[in-house]
């Protein structure tokens, strides 16, 4: 290693400092697994002022630390303790909300880089929570609950630590085919054409909503000011959430209304008819329209700037929320893809032909292809970093956790 290496380092630009240290990383590697070293040899690039090692060590990149942090114990404590260092690697690496304060940076960091390779192999625990009495419809899920919708007419409650049942609603007379689950508010749409507003601390409804649609209700959603629902109808009902109040009632397609999704003050809805629409949720006025699927849309997402839908067409489409442009068409299903579900880099899609599937959002690249965990249709699919949750008309919910 030069001993001018801290004068060398000022002149390199941002991308040198690994060229620089691997070579001698692996020179030190390989004579350390060959001779034992005297207790007098030394290793030079640890002489170095400690701000400076810091300094370069910190334009590494994770794997390269992990191998730097191998070579000794000296350079394993010098890297394990530097939190900044492992905090700046674990939120420029993985998409993650930034945790509490006191969080141990370089066990997160080694946590989400094993939960990564987990995704990239799709190797997956699996656990069935068995308890519905017929077709398992919707589900939604946060942290360790999650709520089930199903043809038996009940509501779960599903403790995913423990994977038990904590409690069940009853209050529909139809099957209950779609959920919207946010703090302490639950909505859930039935096949009865009613709507119902649980209050989740005491597990009773605050509102109950029938006779507005004339057909069973498939989707509902909700933001801090309003509840949406649609329905087979063809319309769609937006509520004050505070108030109970119908503000308005929309004859939204010429078609079944099968899915809405709502981000700030844009509504998006899918259509047997064939179409996707935005709305301006306050004037009721149709912004946009989305053409390109050729058969009846089953389901879809939206994130603010892209919307995927999914058809009876066996394709999921990519959509730029903004010009109204298809960027990317997704095959590969053999049977209507029924539900889907988004991140920022990931599709996890679900159907007909009872495969769970996961795409990259970016390149429309099939990663994953789960085919054995359900026996029949597959109506729901949902995932967060963890795991993927799907429901079935198999009657079990499947939790897959990587």
């Amino acid at each position: 290693m030069p001993a001018t290496l801290d004068t060398t380092y000022n002149f390199l630009p941002l991308s040198e400092p690994r060229f620089l240290i691997e070579p001698y990383l692996k020179s030190y590697y390989l004579k350390t697994n060959r001779i034992k070293r005297s207790p007098k040899q030394q290793d030079k690039f640890t002489s170095l002022p400690y701000e400076i090692i810091c300094h370069i060590i910190s334009h590494l990149d994770g794997p390269t630390l992990c191998r730097l942090a191998s070579v000794s114990r000296k350079w394993f404590r010098l890297i394990r303790s530097n939190h900044s260092l492992w905090k700046h690697q674990t939120l420029s690496t993985f998409n993650l909300t930034l945790p509490h304060s006191n969080m141990d940076w370089y066990r997160l960091y080694q946590q989400q880089a094993i939960l990564k390779k987990r995704w990239a192999l799709g190797q997956v625990n699996t656990h069935y929570l068995l308890g519905h009495l017929d077709s398992v419809y919707c589900l939604q899920f946060h942290n360790r609950f999650l709520f089930t919708g199903s043809r038996d007419k009940t509501i779960r409650c599903w403790d995913l630590k423990e994977y038990r049942t904590l409690y069940t609603l009853k209050g529909h007379q139809g099957s209950v085919l779609s959920l919207c689950f946010a703090g302490q508010l639950l909505v859930s749409g039935s096949s009865d054409g009613s709507i119902i507003v649980w209050n989740l601390q005491t597990q009773q409804p605050i509102y109950h909503w029938r006779g507005y649609h004339q057909s069973a209700v498939p989707a509902v959603c909700m933001n801090e000011n309003y509840i949406v629902s649609c329905s087979k109808d063809q319309t769609i009902c937006i509520w004050d959430i505070k108030t109970g109040q119908l503000k308005r009632r929309m004859l939204a397609h010429r078609g079944p209304v099968n899915a809405i999704r709502l981000v700030g003050n844009r509504l998006v809805s899918a259509s047997g008819d064939t179409l996707i629409k935005m709305w301006d949720i306050e004037s009721g006025e149709c912004i946009r329209k989305y053409a390109g699927h050729t058969r009846g849309i089953a389901c879809l997402a939206f994130d603010g700037t892209r919307i995927v839908s999914g058809s009876n067409d066996k394709t999921i489409k990519v959509w730029d929320a903004e010009s109204g442009q298809c960027i990317m068409s997704c095959e590969g299903h053999t049977d209507l893809v029924r539900s889907l579900s988004i991140d920022q880099d990931r599709i996890v899609s679900a159907g007909y032909d009872q495969t769970i599937r996961v795409w990259n959002i970016k390149t429309g690249a099939c990663l994953l292809k789960f085919e054995s965990g359900h026996s029949s249709w597959i109506f729901d699919v949902q995932f967060d970093s963890n795991k993927i949750i799907s429901a079935s008309q198999d009657r079990r919910v499947l939790v897959m956790n990587f």
